[in-house]
């Protein structure tokens, strides 16, 4: 087997952004483990298995269908598992917080798990909204079986053109998924990976159905972003209690000011303090 080896900077907390991988994968179209992440993609020349193992402490092998993978994909190989982050500085930035010490202490290197494609995680993240993750990957395996059948998540044209006989749910949030995946399917909801995160944040906004949670964590996982508080989310807020931080979306706001520039890698901490130790 020819891999493709993807180098990053220690430290690198691997295990970490595969394990977050592997609980949001939509089944029948991605699986993994804390070792190793895998799913079928498009590509120009057809669909493909792309496969993403850790290869020590500092990189990762990927292959496309058992060889190695194209030089189009690597960018986006890398912002999936975020290989291009400086760790050391981020780490030192929110460790000088008392308050996150231990945390990063306990997590170092911890990376921000990325997306393959910015349509896909626009859709994912509405359907998954609101919902618990097990939930949400349920209703997405269910309707990628639907749309798509191949083993592949459903393009917004699949969702355009079928999405009203497969979604689920109050008409009003069925809708405004319907009407996102139109607009993103026929160009008017104009995204893609050269946009800033306020451009993407303004134009998502302003859509129906989509509110500053949602084009927060799209920014964050789509764009790869590094400066977004997900103040209102209830999990972060549970976690940053636990952490002796404000408990409120008031309060976490005021006080997370001093994790800029990296405000998504403090989320990502606040949301494994509520977890069990690993």
């Amino acid at each position: 087997m020819t891999a493709t080896r993807l180098l990053t900077a220690a430290p690198f907390d691997g295990r970490g952004v595969m394990r977050y991988l592997a609980g949001h994968a939509v089944p029948g179209v991605e699986a993994g483990d804390g070792e190793h992440y895998r799913r079928d993609i498009r590509t120009p020349g057809g669909p493909a298995r792309l496969d993403v193992r850790l290869d020590g402490s500092d990189a990762v092998l990927a292959t496309l269908d058992g060889g190695a993978i194209p030089e189009e994909l690597v960018p986006r190989v890398r912002m999936l598992f975020d290989l291009d982050a400086d760790s050391a500085a981020i780490d030192a930035h929110l460790a000088s917080d008392p308050a996150l010490e231990a945390a990063v202490a306990a997590r170092p290197g911890i990376r921000l798990p990325g997306s393959l494609d910015l349509h896909e995680q626009v859709l994912r993240t509405m359907i998954g909204q609101q919902i618990s993750i097990a939930a949400a990957r349920t209703v997405l395996g269910r309707l990628a079986l639907q749309l798509d059948g191949t083993g592949m998540f459903p393009t917004a044209l699949q969702f355009a053109e079928r999405g009203l006989e497969v979604l689920r749910g109050p008409a009003t949030r069925v809708a405004a998924i319907h009407g996102v995946a139109i607009a993103l399917a026929s160009g008017e909801l104009a995204i893609d990976n050269l946009i800033s995160p306020a451009q993407l944040t303004e134009r998502l906004v302003a859509l129906p159905g989509i509110g500053a949670w949602t084009a927060g964590y799209v920014a964050m996982r789509g764009l790869g972003a590094q400066d977004i508080l997900l103040s209102t989310d209830l999990v972060l807020l549970k976690g940053a209690a636990v952490l002796g931080l404000p408990g409120t979306s008031r309060g976490i706001v005021e006080r997370a000011a001093v994790w800029s520039p990296y405000r998504s890698y403090a989320n990502l901490h606040l949301w494994r303090a509520t977890q069990a130790p690993e």
